[in-house]
């Protein structure tokens, strides 16, 4: 008799899923809806939206809309924000297990850096995230061995021998 309650109640509240109203899902970034992070999103939330059948739609707040990163990511832990796409210097605060990725030339290309986030190191990391009250769904590309300075270009490490 107990499992007959238990099997109605979930019918019934299955059914009650079906019924509900479309979910509008608030997902910001830092940069314009065409730039890199644009795009993805708005690939990401098409896929959200199909799979579904349209229960799930999102409003996007490009440009820094909804504050910077670290204040989309907060406003994510808060609640008040469903999604942000960020790069990871932020995270870093949030999750301290995320700055190793942000060493210059830690990775030799693209590939590599693709294998190890993807791989079990990439997702170990990912695991550290709902204890901060963040679920991480994966990595995307912002490009690495990016070092800006006023005075030369670094191509090699040595190359920033002697900057503050």
């Amino acid at each position: 008799m107990k499992i007959s309650k238990t099997l109605i109640g979930l019918a019934l509240a299955a059914g009650f899923v079906g019924a509900q109203a479309q979910t509008v899902l608030k997902i910001g970034y830092a940069t314009s809806k065409e730039s890199h992070y644009g795009v993805g999103s708005t690939v990401f939330c098409d896929e959200v939206e199909k799979g579904t059948q349209g229960r799930y739609k999102c409003q996007h707040f490009a440009n820094s809309a909804l504050g910077g990163e670290r204040e989309q990511i907060e406003a994510v832990q808060l609640g008040t924000q469903d999604l942000v796409n960020t790069s990871t210097g932020p995270v870093g605060n949030f999750v301290p297990e995320v700055k190793i990725v942000d060493i210059p030339f830690l990775f030799r290309d693209y590939d590599h850096a693709r294998k190890v986030m993807d791989g079990p190191i990439g997702q170990d990391i990912l695991t550290k995230f709902p204890s901060k009250g963040i679920i991480a769904l994966g990595w995307t590309e912002n490009g690495f061995r990016h070092m800006t300075n006023s005075k030369r270009d670094i191509v090699k490490p040595a190359d920033a021998a002697g900057l503050k």
